[in-house]
């Protein structure tokens, strides 16, 4: 059973669903997975940080407010954070204007911003599809683990 993740959106679930977000382009895709209790979130968060927003009404519009969620969510359901799986996709430079060491790379951003709130929590990553540009929709299967990435220009792959 496929659960959708939108933009700006976070979802928690166990088998046999597959949580699905489409469309991530410098949006950064986060997924938690505790492969002991077979339960895992997917976020599609869009924005690097929280405080430097103006409107502060969506957590999971936000890389650094959406991961702690993610891990207090997970938590009060059973999971141990030492047994938690990272993995992190997109991110990618979606315009060729905008110059690859600019503030407004934003999915380089959101990819560093994932990688320093990770170390904080002292949790790897522990595979990543992330960078280029190109979009990408993923596909996470909540009895493996595993996640399909799928391009337009690259096909598909499995992480």
């Amino acid at each position: 059973m496929i659960i959708e993740v939108g933009m700006a959106d976070m979802k928690i679930s166990t088998p046999p669903h597959t949580l699905v977000t489409r469309g991530l382009g410098s949006c950064v895709g986060i997924t938690l997975y505790d492969p002991h209790k077979k339960r895992g979130g997917l976020a599609h968060a869009m924005l690097p940080c929280f405080a430097m927003a103006k409107i502060k009404t969506n957590p999971f519009k936000f890389v650094d407010s959406v991961i702690p969620l993610m891990f207090e969510e997970l938590k009060k359901q059973g999971c141990k954070m030492e047994k938690l799986e990272v993995k992190l996709f997109g991110g990618a430079h979606m315009f060729s204007s905008i110059p690859m060491d600019s503030s407004f790379n934003i999915g380089a951003k959101n990819i560093k911003t994932a990688y320093e709130l990770l170390d904080k929590y002292n949790i790897s990553v522990i595979a990543e599809d992330t960078g280029g540009n190109y979009g990408r929709t993923i596909f996470f299967d909540l009895s493996t683990g595993k996640v399909k990435v799928r391009t337009i220009f690259f096909g598909e792959k499995e992480l």
